[in-house]
């Protein structure tokens, strides 16, 4: 008789405890969340000015600071030795061209020699204006090369324009009194001794603002210098401009405004007219804080409009200082900050209280039950059954759930025991997967055989054979799922398996040929075991190939069988079966071995021609991880001595060498039949076109 579980439905239980909790807390998360509005307010203008500030320093100091990389592995270049003369100018000329292709924001690039020699590479945008007239329409990556040589009156300067495919215009040359060795970068580099930066300034050229860089060559050979360009920072400070009508600018402690964001269209809604003003202001104000040494904060009238202006100092990098400020309108600010705050407390406060409390509640109900339940579903996933305890609870809804979730785990627990683990958890997840059909894939096939089990099974008890082969599987078939392996089927005393199928497995030929002997290993040491005790015991015998099958369901709608088809099962057992002739325990194709000889130790046993085919095929046998290399060192170069003058027909030769194996394993299979081989090849000759190739007539 089923006894009464008096019980609730989780949805009346949350309903109801929500109903109770969700007013109060509600109007506490909206009070917070209005309380929070008016310190993000205050803090928004300067938390943003000061992103700006290290986005500013990351854009200026990194770009600086591969500039001056570039010119010190310049500097250390050969090339650049005053002693190499005019004949590698071209080179110098190239290695210059390469730092502007290299770094975009470097308008020119040249080297000062202290003989007065001046080169000089720029792009279009760094030509001076009485040159770049007449170019206009030059093709990008266009650059203007420039030679300054001589001294006095014959000093003269030589450049053209040379096109990003290595063409020319023509060479002109003009009279120049330009001197490298009385300009500032030329001049403070050889003092310090060290890579120079000057502070911002208008270049003549571009009339743009930027830094100059001098890098001293070795033995103060000369200076190479850059024209390092900010231009690119205005758009960085206009895709941070706080709002549309704020303005932001950077300024220097020694060159006052260097660059500034790009202002409100004119014309565009929403523009305000005060902009000038502001800029005016804000103009003012960074000089204010040059002089003053202090950041600014305060807000100002401008033109009827509040705004708010924040001045910043930044840190001190590369010897340079700059100044970022910004003038904010206040409605803007305050507005969009607001409206957004509202939005989101709402929101937050409507969302939050709901989520919370309903979680709240819930997992004080039933946490326990549902954490038990979420713990054993895992485990069920995992093909794990030993929790059995069912899950109780007085919720309707989950003691259903335990009900059916126990139903699953007794029903997954049995179908488990029939079908590879990995097989069920692949349909468990992909349930369509379960139809007739299968896929081309390479896989490793394992056979295993019980040597003389007929005779065995003659001697023994139907009830006590079971029971030996119970445990003999249970040892073999851990091994083989260690190692990620697929047990397709058991078939009397024997076992095939497979890898590399249900689940991908991009080693599975090592898996395999490690199952195989671990499985060795568990079948010896129960064999010992059994011996140990007076029982009769297993000797098995393992083969192993590799290749191409068509892996998948085969049968009827009805009743399906996960396996494989193709020839790799029946080579597989055929070498299997060829151990009775070698008295070995595990063989492997050539193909096995040629995807694993630098993960296991492998023995070469024979090449052998099977009864009714004409294809040779390769046979070895692992003798260990490759780490037991050691161990078998001595035997194997014996074995493989043997073998070589077995193979070219040396049999008196082959003979003592197979005979030195046996003596150091005088167990092994291979050197008794090899032996035997040997002897009656002197006895009667070999076969006619002896190879080395074995053919055995009769499966």
């Amino acid at each position: 008789m089923t006894s009464f579980r008096w019980s609730v439905p989780f949805s009346i239980t949350i309903l109801a405890l929500i109903a109770l909790i969700l007013a109060p807390l509600a109007a506490a998360l909206l009070w917070l969340g209005w309380r929070s509005v008016s310190l993000v307010e205050r803090l928004s203008g300067e938390q943003r000015v000061i992103v700006l500030e290290e986005a500013i320093e990351r854009f200026v100091s990194n770009g600086l600071r591969g500039v001056v990389s570039v010119g010190q592995t310049l500097a250390e270049t050969p090339i650049f030795r005053i002693d190499r003369g005019l004949e590698v100018d071209d080179e110098r000329r190239r290695q210059l061209t390469a730092s502007l292709t290299h770094h975009p924001l470097v308008g020119a690039a040249y080297v000062g020699f202290r003989d007065g020699r001046f080169l000089y590479v720029g792009r279009p945008e760094a030509y001076w204006d009485v040159r770049r007239a007449p170019f206009e329409n030059q093709k990008p990556g266009t650059v203007q090369v420039l030679t300054i040589e001589g001294s006095g009156s014959e000093r003269r300067e030589t450049w053209w324009l040379q096109e990003p495919d290595g063409s020319r215009s023509s060479t002109r040359v003009q009279a120049v009194d330009y001197d490298p060795l009385g300009r500032p970068w030329y001049v403070d580099t050889m003092r310090a001794g060290k890579a120079v930066l000057t502070p911002p300034y208008r270049f003549v050229q571009s009339g743009k603002f930027g830094i100059s860089v001098g890098v001293p060559l070795a033995d103060n050979e000369g200076v190479i210098g850059f024209d390092y360009t900010l231009h690119a920072l205005s758009e960085l400070l206009t895709a941070y401009k706080i709002t549309e009508n704020s303005v932001i600018m950077v300024g220097h402690s020694l060159s006052a405004v260097v660059v500034e964001s790009v202002p409100c269209p004119p014309g565009k809604a929403g523009c305000l007219q005060g902009d000038a003003q502001a800029r005016e202001i804000l103009r003012r104000t960074i000089r204010e804080t040059i002089e003053e040494d202090r950041q600014i904060d305060r807000e100002i009238d401008i033109d009827g409009n509040a705004y708010r202006l924040i001045v910043h100092r930044m840190a001190p990098g590369f010897g340079q200082r700059f100044v970022v400020a910004a003038a904010v309108p206040q409605m803007e600010l305050l507005s969009a900050s607001r409206a957004l705050l509202e939005r989101a407390v709402v929101a937050a406060a409507i969302a939050v209280a709901l989520a919370v409390v309903a979680a709240l509640v819930a997992s004080w109900l039933v946490s326990r039950s549902i954490a038990r339940i979420a713990a054993k579903t895992e485990h069920i996933r995992s093909l794990d059954f030993s929790d059995r305890l069912p899950v109780r609870s007085h919720i309707t809804e989950v003691a259903r759930l335990s009900d059916s979730v126990e139903r699953m785990r007794e029903g997954l627990e049995v179908f488990g025991r029939y079908v590879s683990k990995n097989l069920v958890q692949q349909v468990m997840r992909s349930p369509e997967s379960s139809g007739v059909g299968g896929v081309r894939r390479d896989v490793t096939v394992m056979f295993t055989d019980i040597e003389s089990f007929s005779l065995l099974s003659e001697r023994m008890e139907p009830e006590i054979l079971t029971d030996r082969l119970s445990r003999y599987f249970d040892a073999l078939g851990t091994a083989i799922s260690a190692n990620k392996g697929t047990i397709d089927k058991y078939i009397g005393d024997s076992i095939m398996a497979f890898w590399n199928a249900p689940e991908p497995d991009p080693d599975h030929v090592a898996n395999a040929c490690r199952a195989a002997l671990q499985g060795a290993a568990a079948s010896n040491r129960l064999r010992e075991r059994w011996a140990a005790r007076g029982r009769p015991t297993f000797r098995t015998r393992f083969g192993l190939h590799t290749g191409r099958a068509v892996v998948g369901n085969v049968g009827a709608r009805e009743r399906i069988n996960y396996t494989l088809v193709g020839p790799v099962a029946n080579q597989a057992s055929r070498l299997e079966g060829l151990n009775k002739v070698y008295g070995t325990e595990i063989l492997a194709s050539g193909e096995v071995v040629q995807l694993t000889a630098d993960r296991f130790l492998w023995r070469h046993i024979d090449r052998i021609v099977a009864a009714g085919t004409t294809e040779a095929h390769e046979i070895y046998e692992p003798l260990g991880e490759v780490d037991d290399g050691v161990r078998h060192s001595e035997f194997l170069a014996r074995w493989r001595d043997g073998h070589a003058a077995y193979d070219a027909g040396r049999f008196e030769e082959a003979l003592a060498g197979f005979r030195a194996t046996l003596a150091m394993r005088p167990d092994d299979g291979p050197s008794r039949v090899f032996i035997d081989r040997c002897a009656a090849f002197l006895r009667d000759g070999p076969p006619p076109g002896w190879d080395g190739t074995w053919h055995f007539d009769r499966k």
